[in-house]
């Protein structure tokens, strides 16, 4: 079954590389120190000691939930990969030229494919507005080895469950790290 949602998160941290506060997460739940932490997959108090030990960590997340039900024509008929593609180059349109510039984009599972799709359509909405293309590098990665990409997928299921209108308890705990929540498509779109 399809979910009435598609949540994008996209963490800010200051470097690439393994957080010491997952491995103690991973540590005191007595997991593999190769434990990937997916939302979905994960059980209540692996969740709770997760956000909680997240709340240690310095970044801050942009989350754009996209409301299938509230989609123009034109960007239902999107699959996947594109319409993944288009809400993550609005999201990153979003964020003034200062916030992102020199940031690297990793991007969970991507394909050649869709990173050079992703870079056409950065480039595309940055001439037509006028911007410098974000992002010092644009690349893929796999969730399975990164800790910071195992961070957005907690975050988005925390955001898609306060946008179902389910406890926001998970979310609540990162809320001021939050440095754009967007509910898209934005009215009238």
């Amino acid at each position: 079954m399809s979910s009435s949602h598609f949540v994008l998160a996209m963490v800010q941290l200051a470097e690439r590389g393994p957080l010491p506060g997952l491995a103690a997460v991973r540590q005191a739940l007595h997991l593999e120190p190769t434990f990937e932490f997916k939302f979905h997959k994960t059980k209540p108090r692996q969740r709770a000691v997760f956000f909680e030990a997240a709340r240690a960590v310095s970044f801050r997340v942009r989350v754009a939930v996209v409301h299938k039900a509230r989609l123009a024509p034109t960007y239902a008929a999107l699959t996947g990969p594109a319409l993944t593609v288009e809400f993550l180059t609005r999201l990153t349109m979003r964020a003034s030229d200062m916030e992102i510039a020199s940031d690297i984009l990793v991007v969970d599972g991507a394909t050649p494919a869709f990173l050079r799709a992703l870079r056409v359509k950065l480039s595309e909405a940055c001439r037509a507005s006028r911007r410098v293309r974000p992002f010092k590098k644009i690349v893929g990665g796999r969730s399975s080895r990164e800790d910071g990409l195992q961070l957005a997928d907690m975050l988005a299921g925390a955001a898609r469950q306060r946008a179902l209108g389910l406890p926001p308890d998970y979310y609540a705990l990162l809320a001021d790290k939050v440095a754009d929540w967007w509910d898209a498509p934005d009215e009238g779109e």
